[in-house]
Parts: C-alpha cells; sequence; structure tokens
C-alpha cells in the first residue's frame, strides 16, 4: 500500500507540473493584418506603397529549431505560414486616370511567406522564404478597383492594365534583433532586415526606442514574437523607429531584372532611403493589437515622400 501511496503522489507531481508547463505560454496563434495610406490623417489619395493584407498562421516549435541544435543561447521558436498581397500606384488623377508627371509603375505582389523565428538568450532570428506572383495575376489590382467601387466609392484606377506583367518571385529573408540597453520602462534596441531575390535585394539597419510595460524583445508584440512570450503576459508601450534602407534592386519599381530593358536608369532611382515609425503595441493574454505610422523617403528623385500606417491583431491559443 505504501508503494501504491508513493505512486500516486508521484503521478500527481507529474501531471501538476505537465499541466503547469502547458498552461505557461501557448502553442498557436492567428494573425491578420492590413496597411494603407487611406489610415494616414489628411491623406486623400492613394500612392506608392497603397496596401497591404496578410494573414498568417503560427505554431510553436518543440525541441530546438533546425539551425540551433548546438547553440547554448537558445530559448525557443515557432514556425509561420504567411499569405500577403500587395498593391504599388503612382499618383493618379480625381478621374482615376494616369497622371503624366508621375512615373512610378503600377505592380501587384501576392506571395506566400514561410519562416522561423528563434529567440536567444538576448536577441531573436526571424529566417524565412517568399515565393509568389508580381504582376496581372497577383489579382492586386482587381482587389483594389473593387474596394474602391464597393466599399469606400473612390473612383477606379485606370492605370492598372498598364502593370507590370508576370513574373515568378523568390526571396530569401532574414531579420536580427538584439537589445542594446534598458531599464523596466525604457528600452534601446536594433534590428537588421536583408532581403535577396529577384523582387527585392536590400539591407536595413534600425535602432529602436520603447517606452511603457513589455517583454524581452525576443518575446514581445512589437518585433512579432508574441507566441514565445508567457501565457499571462501583459504589455503597453511606445514604439519607434528610424534607419536606412540600402536597396539594390526592387522589381515592383525597375520590372524583371532579368530584362534588358529596365523602366528607369540608375541616375533617376533613390538606392538610400531613410524611414521610420511610430506607434502603440498592446498585448493581454492571449490577444494582441499593434499600430504604426511609417515614413520613407522617396524610391525616385522625381516623386515624393511615402507614408502608410499597419493595423494587426492577433490571437494566440
Amino acid at each position: 500500500m505504501k508503494q501504491i501511496a508513493h505512486l500516486i503522489v508521484a503521478l500527481v507531481i507529474f501531471f501538476n507540473q505537465a499541466t503547469g508547463q502547458e498552461k505557461d505560454s501557448y502553442d498557436y496563434e492567428i494573425k491578420i493584418g492590413h496597411d494603407n495610406d487611406f489610415l494616414v490623417v489628411f491623406t486623400t489619395t492613394d500612392r506608392y506603397y497603397t496596401y497591404g493584407i496578410n494573414a498568417a498562421f503560427r505554431w510553436r516549435g518543440k525541441g530546438k529549431a533546425f539551425l540551433f541544435t548546438q547553440t547554448e543561447s537558445y530559448r525557443a521558436h515557432f514556425n509561420e505560414v504567411e499569405l500577403n498581397i500587395e498593391a504599388y500606384t503612382p499618383d493618379y488623377l480625381s478621374d482615376g486616370s494616369i497622371d503624366a508627371n508621375e512615373e512610378r509603375p503600377y505592380a501587384g505582389w501576392s506571395y506566400v511567406n514561410l519562416s522561423q523565428a528563434i529567440a536567444f538568450e538576448k536577441s531573436f532570428l526571424r529566417l524565412g522564404v517568399d515565393f509568389g506572383v508580381l504582376g496581372p495575376d497577383s489579382k492586386a489590382g482587381k482587389i483594389q478597383n473593387w474596394f474602391h467601387r464597393e466599399i469606400s466609392g473612390d473612383v477606379e484606377l485606370n492605370g492598372w492594365d498598364q502593370q507590370l506583367e508576370n513574373q515568378f518571385g523568390i526571396n530569401l529573408n532574414a531579420n536580427y534583433g538584439f537589445s542594446i540597453s534598458n531599464t523596466k520602462i525604457f528600452e534601446l534596441y536594433s534590428t537588421i532586415d536583408i532581403s535577396v531575390g529577384n523582387v527585392y535585394t536590400y539591407a536595413r539597419p534600425m535602432a529602436h526606442f520603447r517606452l511603457g510595460k513589455f517583454e524581452p524583445i525576443q518575446y514581445s508584440i512589437g518585433q512579432d514574437n508574441q507566441l514565445l512570450g508567457k501565457r499571462k503576459q501583459f504589455e503597453f508601450y511606445f514604439d519607434t523607429g528610424f534607419g536606412a534602407k540600402g536597396s539594390l534592386y526592387n522589381a515592383t519599381l525597375q520590372g524583371n531584372i532579368f530584362d534588358s530593358n529596365h523602366l528607369f536608369d540608375n541616375s533617376d532611382i533613390n538606392n538610400l532611403m531613410f524611414n521610420g515609425y511610430f506607434g502603440i503595441c498592446f498585448l493581454k493574454n492571449g490577444f494582441s493589437l499593434e499600430f504604426k505610422y511609417h515614413m520613407t523617403t522617396s524610391e525616385l528623385y522625381s516623386t515624393e515622400a511615402g507614408r502608410y500606417a499597419t493595423l494587426e491583431i492577433a490571437h494566440r491559443f
């Protein structure tokens, strides 16, 4: 009887520990997001990066990440599948026709992103690949004109029938972030975002500041790492960042990289752009919300600076 009692106590302790471990974190997350310049106050027209739609499913990995099985500082990782549609337009006239003074082409980019995010002791790393179609088959133009016609009541854009031709796109991406200095309510951290492929090839280092209640960046909403955080987690903070983007190629602007008839001479293209953002991040337990306002200098020397806002909502379960 004594042995049976010991066995029962051991089983109770084991199941209590297992239950506690399960309740300490979430295993899955769904996220939807929307980028649009109509979210920006005092903007009355779509221009440049005009909208983006995305939806993602994430699941927390078991064991160690496939590239870092021997890394002592490894803490956790998650995998992600994300669907994206992006639209790029020049400025246009009030009747929806092309403005002859605007040079940027119409472009739609629809793609799937597969990625893995890894949390280390004081940093994080996200590695991924994008693959999809740039051109009419992206359906970005049809979606925009449908929204203008059925939802917002704006004019339909006539320039989508002259958008860039179809091409298959693939990009390899990496994003690394690390904390520089922090207190309980303030943190300075840095990220570097790199992409290589036939749609985008660039590097973008940034410095970020945040103020409020937050978790370490490798578990925080501000860099989309909240699935790796605790189940009972609360964050509410102001987040801002500034950086520079060195671009070697942008197919949404320049067309097919393998086509010798490029749309612009190198002297017309601004290969070094400065960008910044500020916004609010909120997370409580399974629900999170993020709103950010973005600004960037022009892609072409002949165009104006761009701006847009992002809104993302996620649910962990």
